[in-house]
């Protein structure tokens, strides 16, 4: 294999690809980048853990066919470090000892047989739909923190729920103490469906995604979903099983209504975080919850750990009633953050039911739910 590149092109490609290699594994292979060309001048770059696999198309100068699995860590280190211009790769079939070669730069290192490669899965396609990338990203944004960290009980939740009914793509998330609702509209006609994401193949996605109106399609198979970019496509197994019955969760019944600046609240939750942070037992999830004391057009916002108390007061638009509850004051901020809107609104019903987080303008693209922590004092 010979072939010319541009590094700046190369770079991309690299960085591109690199999101599905897992820096250890038991099997070598699966650390490498496999570099496929053609005579015509295509190649391609693929990076595969099993569970997620990236390839990525371009056009080259080759003047020699072939192929090689090089290690990712150490290719995308010496390409990032060449001077700037055209970078050339070639193979000795022999022993597959690659060159890397830019201006007076040289490298020789060892490939590894390409045919051992594992290849990207084959999709027997159920169904597709379209996105733009700000919005795949806006979705994944809003949700990712609530995917379950660990399997547990229910591995299904360490992925999100992407559910298709009536042309509205729902994106749910929870990990059994909180839960993220959000919309999106598909502009094409699409058939009610259902499938669920792992929250690494996420986490990769946002790292790609960028701002702007380009194209993702969605291409879903029984046991794989594919996100087409058009130069690159991400490869991500599925997850088996059920996901909750979360309308049974959002239907909730709440009679006190609150309506708040973000900041307001974001700004008086990290007052009390500080806290919270420099005490190691108050790290522990739920360890030392804010307490709310809400009524009077006002929250009353407190915390006590080893290392001393905050107390705050944030004002609030409200209804009726009075409450006092308790959450875990990174739940909260963790929702807030993905809240664009200046005021937000806050439903409650009682000291052990979950409070919902929405859009104070009516806006019903989003929704988050997260469970009370209980208060003994």
């Amino acid at each position: 294999m010979k072939l010319v590149c541009d590094k700046a092109q190369l770079v991309e490609i690299i960085n591109t690809v690199q999101r599905a290699i897992t820096p250890k594994t038991a099997l070598p292979i699966l650390e490498c980048i496999k570099v496929d060309a053609d005579g015509a001048g295509h190649v391609v770059f693929t990076g595969n853990n099993i569970d997620l696999c990236i390839e990525y198309n371009t056009d080259c100068t080759v003047t020699e066919g072939g192929n090689v699995a090089i290690a990712s860590r150490m290719f995308g280190d010496i390409v990032r470090r060449l001077p700037e211009g055209s970078v050339s790769l070639s193979v000795n079939p022999s022993n597959n000892i690659t060159k890397i070669k830019s201006g007076r730069s040289e490298f020789n290192i060892q490939g590894i047989e390409a045919n051992e490669f594992p290849s990207a899965p084959i999709l027997d396609e159920k169904f597709r739909f379209t996105l733009t990338q700000s919005a795949l990203r806006r979705v994944i944004r809003k949700t990712i923190a609530f995917v379950a960290q660990n399997e547990g009980k229910k591995p299904i939740l360490t992925g999100t729920l992407f559910e298709i009914k009536n042309n509205m793509l729902n994106l749910v998330s929870s990990d059994g103490h909180r839960l993220a609702l959000v919309r999106e509209e598909i502009k094409e006609e699409v058939e009610n469906n259902s499938f669920v994401v792992p929250g690494q193949t996420q986490r990769e996605l946002l790292k790609i995604l960028k701002d702007e109106d380009d194209k993702v399609t969605v291409i879903v198979s029984d046991r794989n979903v594919l996100f087409d970019f058009g130069a690159y496509q991400v490869y991500s197994r599925l997850l088996d099983g059920e996901f909750l019955k979360y309308n049974s969760i959002i239907s909730a019944q709440n009679k006190i209504h609150v309506t708040v600046e973000k900041q307001s609240i974001t700004d008086s939750l990290e007052r009390a975080l500080l806290l919270i942070n420099e005490d190691i037992s108050a790290k522990s999830e739920n360890k030392v919850p804010v307490r709310m004391n809400i009524g009077f057009d006002k929250i009353e916002m407190s915390c006590i750990t080893s290392k001393g108390q905050v107390s705050d007061t944030v004002p609030v638009e409200m209804n009726e009633g009075d409450l006092t509850i308790g959450f875990n004051c990174r739940f909260l901020l963790d929702a807030l953050s993905t809240c664009d809107e200046e005021k937000i609104k806050i439903d409650f019903s009682a000291p052990t039911s979950g409070c919902f987080i929405h859009s104070a303008s009516g806006d019903d693209s989003y929704m988050y739910m997260i469970l009370p922590v209980r208060l003994y004092n």
